[in-house]
């Protein structure tokens, strides 16, 4: 199937089921959960009653496909952001974008307990930040590339870091992309392999941000819609609204986490890891995320 830039799927269907088989890419990026990992996850929010697939089985790796894999249920909708930026009805747009919202906040009300603490361990808030961004200083370092604008990028985050919220189960991946629209409401959300604990306004920037709007910048949620209709629906089930201008150190670590992703990917090709074209073209992202990221740390607080 398409998509999948760091896992594979498969569709396996015939006349009376269509079901997807998930497994490990040749390669992928070590931040990335592995499949058991992810399986435990989605059974688990399933329970909670996320709009996720519900999976059906998993197993280690076998000698045929050389990969741990799971099996879930295949879900109807579009997840191609390119089509769902360009819906023309205003209306249905609103509805994808509160729907997306209310989902979201679904997703961050989900209370910690054992079975999830032991998937993903819970960090201690104070020093959750300066290990994040430490963890990127050390990503650069094995890229080994020279990239002045994200060394200067996580200097400044280090020097007006925010105050951390209580920590919650974000997504990591929380984009238009990885979220499943059939008609004007979220059918499914896909890809949790970089699910943790962590602060709600990660995932809130990453879906805002200008590097996941597919160039419908004037719409900020997403490329969708509006933030006000996205938060103000995200504060009905959370009680939570968080205002855009406070979002600017968010959107700087948005980008500067894509920029090293997109060079995970791109070395996942030089090194003939994964030869694939749509991989080396991700180092051609960089210079325009450094640019919309000079642009925020150009504005004025």
């Amino acid at each position: 199937m398409s998509g999948g830039a760091i896992q594979e799927n498969w569709l396996l269907q015939d006349q009376t089921f269509s079901l997807v088989l998930r497994k490990n890419a040749e390669s992928g990026v070590a931040v990335s959960s592995d499949r058991k990992q992810e399986y435990l996850l989605l059974e688990r929010l399933y329970q909670c009653g996320i709009k996720v697939p519900q999976v059906l089985y998993f197993e280690k790796a076998s000698s045929l496909l050389n990969s741990d894999f799971f099996i879930m249920k295949k879900i109807e909708g579009v997840t191609e952001g390119h089509k769902l930026v360009r819906i023309s009805d205003q209306e249905k747009r609103k509805k994808i974008i509160q729907d997306i919202g209310h989902q979201l906040a679904l997703i961050h009300a989900i209370q910690s307990d054992q079975a999830l603490e032991t998937l993903f361990e819970k960090p201690n808030t104070e020093h959750y930040l300066k290990r994040k961004l430490d963890a990127f200083i050390e990503q650069l370092d094995c890229l080994q590339r020279s990239r002045p604008v994200l060394e200067y990028a996580i200097q400044w985050m280090k020097k007006n870091q925010p105050k951390v919220d209580d920590l919650v189960l974000v997504h990591g991946d929380f984009r238009t992309g990885n979220i499943m629209i059939e008609d004007d409401y979220v059918s499914g959300i896909l890809d949790w392999e970089f699910t943790e604990w962590g602060d709600r306004r990660e995932d809130i920037a990453w879906f805002t941000a200008k590097c996941w709007r597919f160039g419908q910048d004037q719409n900020v949620a997403g490329g969708i819609g509006s933030y006000k209709d996205f938060m103000t629906a995200y504060a009905e089930k959370s009680e939570i609204y968080i205002p855009e201008f406070e979002m600017k150190f968010w959107h700087v670590l948005a980008h500067v986490r894509w920029t090293i992703i997109a060079m995970q990917q791109s070395n996942r090709n030089d090194d003939m890891q994964k030869p694939s074209l749509e991989l080396a073209l991700t180092e051609f992202m960089v210079p325009r995320l450094e640019k919309n990221i000079l642009d925020l740390l150009g504005e004025k607080e």
